[in-house]
């Protein structure tokens, strides 16, 4: 009965969230040609290249990736132009990795389940930006932050021996403020709070721009455990 249900969901459009991978654009980049795991990207719109159809590039702070076509997933059939998308914005979007003429890396004909709008969403362009500077961490890159992170964490007795990687996604936001902390790959609960503990009380960024405006960078860390035993 359940492979019968998801097999109707799949045929339908919509795919149970379990049944969806979140990955990093990097390693979405990455996947196999012969994998056809369907997907989750959150990221920022770069630049729009087809305001009609939706073609657009969007970058998470690992990579940027082609997204070529979005469609409404949230079953109301509106077009890409109804979506009111803008350079800037927030999406999540779901589907599978493709490769165009052997050489580009797509999500073809993604289904848009989440977007928040970008710090200039009323007057964004379709074109893309000038000038971008990425955020920085006490005057230096997040390769800073990363050994901030470490030098903040506490291993939790109670996890021990457990050891791995957490992959924590964040945003820093257009007022520098680290925001949307969550687990995109966890190793166990206790070390998992943790990295999100630590990356919550992170000092001010100064937030990277466009064109001079203050905007929104999502990032992906990969916080380190080592058990002290």
């Amino acid at each position: 009965m359940k492979k019968t249900l998801l097999i109707l969901l799949t045929l339908c459009g919509f795919l149970p969230l379990s049944a969806q991978t979140p990955k990093t654009v990097r390693e979405f980049l990455r996947m196999s040609s012969k994998d056809t795991t369907t997907c989750r990207l959150h990221g920022v719109v770069d630049r729009i290249r087809n305001k009609e159809n939706g073609n657009l590039y969007l970058t998470d702070g690992t990579g940027e990736v082609l997204i070529y076509g979005v469609r409404d997933g949230s079953g109301q059939g509106r077009r890409f132009p109804e979506l009111d998308v803008r350079q800037g914005d927030t999406l999540t979007l779901v589907g599978r990795r493709s490769v165009y003429d052997g050489k580009v890396v797509e999500m073809q004909q993604a289904r848009l389940v989440a977007k928040s709008d970008g710090p200039d969403h009323a007057n964004a362009g379709t074109g893309k930006a000038k000038v971008f500077t990425e955020p920085t961490f006490k005057g230096k890159d997040k390769g800073a932050f990363s050994k901030w992170v470490t030098e903040h964490l506490v291993y939790p007795k109670e996890a021990s021996p457990i050891e791995g990687v957490v992959k924590v996604k964040f945003v820093v936001g257009r007022d520098g403020h680290v925001q949307e902390v969550e687990v995109v790959k966890g190793v166990h609960p206790l070390l998992n709070a943790e990295a999100v503990r630590v990356i919550k009380k992170s000092p001010k960024w100064k937030p990277g721009k466009a064109d001079g405006v203050p905007v929104r960078c999502s990032y992906v860390l990969p916080v380190v455990f080592s058990s002290p035993n």
